[in-house]
Formats: C-alpha cells, structure tokens, sequence
C-alpha cells in the first residue's frame, strides 16, 4: 500500500484500510501497521559510529573493513539512528525490505524524527554549505522483485526529515552480486561479494558534488557503503558521509 495520504491516492488508502484493518507487524495490534508501543520501544543511537569501523565505543581498537591491505577509509562520518538487533526495528525493516510494505514508511519516517530530535552532537556535516544525498542503491535484481528500491524510499525521508536543502542525486551503477549481502557472515566473503561493486554512473565533471552523505537502511561489517565511497571518492567526490537506519549484525 502506497505511503501517500494525499489526494486520490490517500482517499483509496484510507477506504482500503478501513475495508481491510491493518494489524501491526510487530505485535498484531489492530488499526496500526506499527503501533506506537512497539516504536516506542525502538531506542535511538545516543553516539556516533566510528566511520572507519562502525564501533560504538568510545574506546576502541579501530579495525578497516574494506581493505587490509588499504590505509585509506572512505567515510569521513557516520551517523546511525537505531541498533538492528532490536527486534522491533528488525520487524519493521524486514516487513519494508521482504515483505513489499511500503505502508511501513510512516512509521520509519516517526523513527527518524525522534532520532533528530533528541540528537544533541552536531552532525558530521555540520558547515557544509552544499551537499548531495545518494542512496546504496540495492542490487538489480532486488530492486525489479521489490518494484522499489528501499535505501531511495530512505533517502527521500532523510531529505524530508533531516536536509530538505541537500539535492538528491542518482551518481551510482551497482554490478549484481554473486550472493544476497545478507546472506554471507559479516568478513572476508562479505568484504569480497561487494568488491568494486559500484561505479560511477557517466556524469560530466560539473555535475560531480564535492560533498555527498550516502544513505542505507543497515550498516553491518560496513562494506557495502565503503565500496559506494569509494567509487565516489575515485570519481572525485572530496567528502562521503554516511547516514543508515541502523547498525549491528
């Protein structure tokens, strides 16, 4: 079901909710497709990730990710809004991701504005007068089962929550994979499945942004956003940031 409450789009919906109660995904819970309870029990990320590695720590032995034979790391910061062991997030994202359930967005979208606003630490971007939003874009064959792809659906959101002055951009082509990211164990095999898995799509050098924050729903062993930082930095892109939904295995 569409996420649009507006016009004709939103009176169908809202006939066909009423024809058909929805139930929360999470608890079953009827006339709520999440209710409040369960995002309620969602808790925010009160830190920033390492944007080399993803850990939470405040003391940590930093590990790369993408390379180890590399020196160079992609992101210049990360900010995450929830942890994806919760298991009420990972209800509401599977239903997103698996089950089609774009009626799912609002309640993502509530996510989202809780997280900014009790977000106290400025953002990683903070005195960028110009920056450009790209999604990790999924892979080929996911997006034509799906008929969407959910890291743009996310990005539109973080435009509309977060930087409704930042342009939105599609810079980036994604080679098929040999095997769903999911599927593989978070090291080598998952570093490898993604590998020079993106690149630039053929855009003019006036066209390229300086500064871009990549947007996805997980961030797990971080590889996937890596390889997309790096075929932007290839290209020329000066700063990438990332910004995800969600952190952990």
């Amino acid at each position: 079901m569409a996420e649009s409450k507006k016009g004709l789009g939103g009176i169908t919906n809202r006939v066909l909710d009423i024809l058909f109660p929805p139930n929360c995904i999470v608890c079953g819970k009827e006339r709520f497709w999440c209710c409040q309870n369960c995002l309620d029990a969602i808790e925010c990320v009160n830190r920033d990730p390492c944007a080399r590695c993803g850990s939470l720590k405040f003391d940590h032995e930093c590990k790369e990710i993408y390379s180890p034979l590399s020196t160079t790391y992609y992101l210049d910061g990360l900010v995450a809004m929830t942890f994806y062991h919760n298991p009420q997030f990972r209800r509401l994202l599977h239903g997103l991701k698996y089950k089609y359930a774009t009626c799912l967005i609002p309640s993502v979208s509530q996510i989202m504005n809780r997280y900014k606003n009790q977000r106290l630490d400025p953002w990683p971007w903070a005195g960028e007068s110009r920056l450009a939003l790209q999604a990790v874009i999924g892979s080929p064959k996911r997006i034509r089962s799906r008929g969407f792809d959910q890291a743009e659906l996310l990005r539109d959101l973080v435009k509309e929550e977060f930087l409704p002055w930042a342009e939105t951009v599609s810079l980036l082509d994604r080679r098929p994979s040999i095997q769903a990211q999911a599927d593989l164990k978070p090291g080598p095999l998952r570093n490898a499945n993604v590998r020079g898995a993106f690149s630039l799509k053929d855009v003019g050098a006036a066209e390229l942004p300086k500064r871009v924050v990549l947007v996805d729903d997980v961030f797990t062993s971080g590889a996937t956003m890596f390889d997309a930082a790096r075929a932007l930095r290839s290209a020329g892109v000066e700063k990438v940031y990332g910004l995800v939904l969600a952190i952990g295995a």
